[in-house]
Order: C-alpha cells, then structure tokens, then sequence
C-alpha cells in the first residue's frame, strides 16, 4: 500500500535545489560519521539527480556530532516501540527528509506515513522505491501544519491502535511557541490508544547554558544563517520549560532520554541533550522501559 496525496508547490529548479539541500544534511552527515545501513545509497541519488555535492551543509562539521546523535536517538526510541507492537504500530514522521528510518526499521510495523514538502516527497519516494520492495510507507505531501494533511492522515490511522508522532529537527529547532501549539491541536486526537506518542528531539535552542561556548556560538550562527530561520536563535528557552510546554499541550505524561554519544570532541554538548517523548500511558507500563532505554543510550558511541 504505497500511497502518495500531492498539495503543488511552485519553484523553479534553483530554489528546488537550495531548499532540498537545506534538508539532505542529516543523510550527508549519517554517510560520513555512521554505518547506517542506505546512506550512501540515498546521498549517491541525490548528488546524481540534483547535480551538487555533500558539501553544501546547513551546518558547521561540529554540529554533525548533534545531527548523528538526534537521528540514532530517535531510532532507538522507534525500534523499542515496533519490537513492542509491531504491526499494530502506526508511526507518523513529520518534515522527514531524506532520513532512512523506515528502510532501516528491524521489526516490520503496520503503517509508516511520511510528511514533507512536495519535492522531497517525491524524491523520497522514488528513492525508497528503488531500495525496498516493503509497501507500507505512505507519502503525503504538503505543510505539516496544514489542516488539509491531517484530513488526509485521518482516512489512513486507526485511532484504536498506537500511533507515534515525532520530529526530527523541524518542530524543536524552528517553530515558534505558536506553530508548537498548532501542531498539539492537529495531532493529539491520533494519540488516544496505550503507547501512542508524540517525540520531540532537543535542542541547542533550549540550551543557555551552552550558547557562550565558541564552538556552539559558531554553530548556532551557521544553522540561523544557512536556514533562514530567525526562530532558531531569537526564541530561546530552557530543556525545563521546553518539557512543561509540552506537557501541557499533550495533557501526557512526559519522560526524556538520553542521547547516544556520537563526536567525543562534542560530549560536553551532548550529554545535556534529552529527546521529549509525551506518552499515553494508560497502564503505567512505560516509564521503566523508557528509562532503560536512556540508560543504554547514555553508554553507547557511535562515530567513524
């Protein structure tokens, strides 16, 4: 069942080219400080098919020990829960680029729905096509903040069964307390059943403490102006207030883990960042699991 739904978006190949580039860092970054498995593969297609290099990053080559260390986070919190339900699992990954979770997947799970942009969209799934003949990924095209995407994620997810939701660098990193709380509003009603999740990774934004280090100052310059996004240093907050919020847009409980080290270089970084998972936690049964899970993180490196 692979499905696509299309909202056009009009630009010309140049500002195709720019904007793509402004979202492959993550995959870059993965190809050459990882063995994660369809990275060469995937970052191979796109230097082809847009006629550019890997070079071209949003930010600096510290920041890539961030970048590596969210994905690998994010992906041992998906492989817990897909080990746990398996094809009743139904997970929702917002502004999703051209990271390979779903390819990469150990435990087969029921519906996997990707959200982007309408020209990622279409390259990520002419790419996944060549890769995998697994059909339960659904692409859908169109803003993440769009009413008309989440009708369309309605004719798809059954409420009855666990859904996850998470973000991976869009919604921490760039969205403003406004778009953070129109996002809840959009996606709470899918996360009703036991194990449902909405997961928020953490940021340098949510850092003070961090922002006079000469290395973060340089990267939090580069991100700002490579992204174009103003958000990203002029709305500051604290890790502490980020988990309130949120936990009072979910009305869920709220439970942090630790990221896996990548860049030893960056340790001093890294260990203060927590990925924000908002749990429907009905039978009380996720706490231990979640916290066994940060604590295997929390002594794991990954870096080449």
């Amino acid at each position: 069942m692979r499905t696509r739904y299309v909202i056009k978006n009009k630009m010309d190949s140049k500002e195709q080219v720019v904007k793509i580039q402004k979202t492959a860092n993550t995959i870059y970054d993965l190809k050459d400080h990882t063995d994660v498995k369809y990275c060469s593969e995937i970052t191979d297609f796109l230097i082809k098919k847009l006629g550019v290099n890997s070079d071209q990053r949003i930010s600096t080559q510290n920041f890539s020990a961030l970048v590596v260390s969210r994905y690998l986070t994010n992906h041992s919190v998906l492989e817990s829960m897909a080990s746990r339900y398996g094809s009743d699992l139904q997970i929702i990954e917002l502004g999703s680029g051209f990271t390979p979770h779903f390819l990469n997947l150990r435990s087969e799970v029921g519906k996997y729905i990707e959200i982007d942009l309408d020209i990622n969209s279409k390259l990520k799934e002419e790419i996944t096509k060549k890769l995998t003949s697994k059909d339960n990924i659904i692409f859908i095209s169109g803003d993440i903040l769009s009413v008309d995407v989440w009708n369309k994620v309605k004719d798809i997810i059954d409420t009855t069964k666990p859904v996850i939701i998470f973000s991976e660098g869009v919604v921490a990193q760039y969205f403003t307390k406004e778009q953070k709380e129109k996002i809840a509003n959009l996606t709470k009603d899918f996360l009703v059943s036991n194990g449902s999740a909405f997961i928020i990774d953490d940021t340098i934004r949510n850092h003070i403490e961090l922002h006079s280090n000469p290395i973060i100052k340089e990267g939090m310059d580069r991100v700002a102006t490579q992204s174009g996004n103003n958000t990203y240093k002029g709305e500051v907050t604290s890790l502490t207030h980020e988990i309130d919020n949120w936990s009072k847009l979910f009305n869920n409980k709220v439970s942090t883990i630790d990221y896996i080290l990548s860049k030893p270089g960056m340790d001093f970084a890294i260990n203060n960042l927590k990925l924000i998972v908002c749990m429907r936690d009905i039978k009380n049964e996720f706490e231990t699991v979640l916290a066994q899970l940060s604590e295997n993180n929390k002594n794991t490196r990954v870096w080449k």
